[in-house]
């Protein structure tokens, strides 16, 4: 009987610890949350002096995961990633790694912007490649969300791929000379390389069914330069960080700060479209990062 109280005791106990630890980790993750909730008002980016000029954003913005404690938490970068949005006052931005929590904080904070969005699978941590587009300088044309996999109009995953993959698309009219583009928007995946080169394949075949209208594609690949994905890719598209004489060589995914790689790309259609400026966003505020992965600012001008 006695030995029955000693156990009971320490399974009390370590019972209690792991509530407290629960409560405390609990604590720790939503520490940034009212911070975040209060501050939800919109952001103005500055419409560019040159009307004719794309001024176009790619940025991963890390999944929303109770791992990431205090300024790695979403809940306390959020508002660091509008703070970039807001200097580099892109005209169409892509994100990926975008949940419903993303996408709901995204639209309201960004109301000169409309966007496309549909999730790669039904479950709720569901994420997806929206595009935003600013309303008052393109007229959308049509949109639309494709899988990466052997079925692209179904809802589906192949070549060993960890998750379903998916690419979003806009075609857009600028409001300014009414010439049609159409942009493209993607997250190959991390696992699997027969997945990341088929999944370019797909990418590539959509925009052969375009008809050679200008196009850009950007993204989080998962690949480095020289791989057989980003062969791929450069075979119809020009990467445009070699572009110009003012390219960069830092990395894009940094891991929180520390030396990484190279695997978020900008490819345009070198005959349509003018690069007069690349730049790795690297933005950080008071140490703390607005993702693990650093935007892409591309400044582009559509040939005529």
């Amino acid at each position: 009987m006695k030995k029955m109280k000693i156990v009971k005791g320490v399974f009390g106990g370590l019972g209690a610890a792991v509530l407290v630890g629960a409560v405390v980790f609990t604590g720790v993750f939503l520490a940034p949350y009212a911070g975040y909730k209060k501050n939800q008002s919109p952001i103005l980016t500055q419409t560019p002096a040159d009307t004719e000029e794309l001024r176009v954003m790619s940025a991963n913005v890390r999944c929303v995961t109770p791992f990431d404690l205090l300024e790695k938490s979403w809940f306390h970068r959020a508002d660091l990633l509008m703070q970039s949005i807001e200097k580099q006052a892109p005209t169409v931005i892509g994100f990926q790694e975008v949940s419903k929590t993303h996408y709901k904080y995204l639209c309201t904070r960004l109301p000169m912007y409309d966007s496309e969005i549909t999730y790669r699978d039904n479950s709720a941590l569901a994420e997806g490649c929206p595009i935003f587009y600013r309303t008052d300088l393109y007229t959308l044309i049509d949109k639309g969300t494709f899988w990466l996999s052997e079925t692209p109009d179904e809802m589906s995953k192949s070549w060993g791929a960890a998750f379903n993959r998916v690419c979003g698309y806009v075609i857009l009219e600028t409001k300014s000379d009414n010439i049609r583009f159409v942009v493209f928007n993607t997250h190959l995946d991390h696992v699997s390389e027969e997945a990341r080169i088929n999944g370019i394949g797909v990418v590539m075949d959509k925009i052969e069914q375009f008809g050679g209208i200008p196009a850009i594609l950007m993204g989080d690949m998962n690949a480095n330069e020289g791989t057989p994905t980003y062969l791929r890719a450069t075979e119809a598209f020009a990467d445009a960080r070699h572009a110009t004489d003012n390219t960069s060589d830092r990395e894009t995914f940094q891991n929180w700060g520390q030396k990484a790689k190279i695997i978020d790309y900008c490819f345009v259609s070198a005959e349509d479209f003018t690069v007069n400026s690349f730049a790795v966003v690297t933005d950080t505020y008071d140490g703390a990062h607005p993702s693990d992965h650093n935007p892409l600012s591309v400044s582009l001008t559509l040939k005529k």
